[in-house]
């Protein structure tokens, strides 16, 4: 086979199913964060690390901009773009993650945050609105209508879209957990098959690695187990019993600021964005 078959093969494959057949089942996926878990101060998962002073300077925002971020969680990046733009709607279907949102704005005296709780593939132009940059930080992942949800980002933007998306050596603690009870880790989709559906698309996305250094770090052994993702819908309640245990094996303290932590368990995000 010479290169040129290479460049057919990869041509021919539709990256759309080949995305739907990692992320599962339409809509199967169980939120990490629902109505169920227990309550928790926004202080303690929204910490603002290595990868938030990253990001932000790679956003091309000025302060007369308008910015959607699909996915805001608690807002840890939905708080910071706040400071560079007229205005930012955070989007999240987690009523529990908008209710932290809630708490930083009040806690920080944000004013200039509008609340929508939606899920990401309601998300279009007839629903939102267009706003000049749309941002979507590790929230796609899941996301089964990938190409219909890439679409509608693109409309809903007047001049720049942004994806933060999983890498594919990401949190390899917790796969060394899944290894340890004998399971498949349930990784994400992985990034390049994003990469080359936008392609398809015709969308050249610019892409960087963030090359993260640093790990995450814990006050205490509950903390670690809180603030992990654990995709615990894949785990019965006897494997679930086992994680504190392997926490305790696996996170060590920190000489220096007594923090719990592993040099393993951290994030591989990447980059990709385009002007419209």
């Amino acid at each position: 086979m010479n290169s040129n078959d290479c460049i057919q093969n990869l041509d021919d494959i539709n990256w759309e199913k080949a995305w739907q057949k990692e992320v599962g089942p339409k809509r199967n996926q169980k939120k990490h964060w629902d109505k169920n878990t227990n309550p928790v101060h926004f202080e303690k998962i929204a910490v603002k690390d290595e990868f938030h002073e990253k990001l932000i300077p790679k956003l091309i925002l000025d302060k007369n901009n308008t910015v959607i971020d699909l996915g805001s969680g608690e807002g840890a990046v939905t708080s910071l773009v706040a400071e560079k733009v007229a205005k930012v709607t955070a989007l999240d279907s987690s009523e529990m993650m908008l209710e932290l949102l809630r708490q930083r704005c009040e806690h920080d005296s944000i004013d200039n945050i509008d609340i929508l709780e939606m899920e990401i593939e309601d998300a279009n132009v007839k629903s939102v609105g267009r706003y000049d940059v749309v941002l979507s930080s590790r929230s796609l992942m899941g996301i089964h209508d990938i190409k219909e949800v890439i679409l509608n980002m693109n409309e809903i933007a007047n001049k720049y879209v942004f994806l933060v998306v999983f890498g594919r050596n990401n949190w390899l603690l917790e796969k060394k957990f899944f290894d340890s009870i004998g399971k498949k880790y349930p990784d994400f989709a992985p990034y390049d098959y994003l990469f080359n559906l936008l392609i398809s698309l015709g969308i050249y996305p610019n892409i960087e690695n963030f090359d993260l250094v640093g790990n995450r770090k814990y006050d205490d052994i509950e903390d670690a187990f809180i603030r992990m993702k654990w995709k615990s819908g894949k785990l019965t309640e006897e494997e679930i019993g086992k994680i504190r245990p392997f926490l305790e094996e696996n996170l060590h303290k920190n000489p220096e600021d007594g923090k719990l932590e592993n040099i393993n368990d951290k994030a591989d995000l990447v980059l990709m964005w385009w002007k419209k």
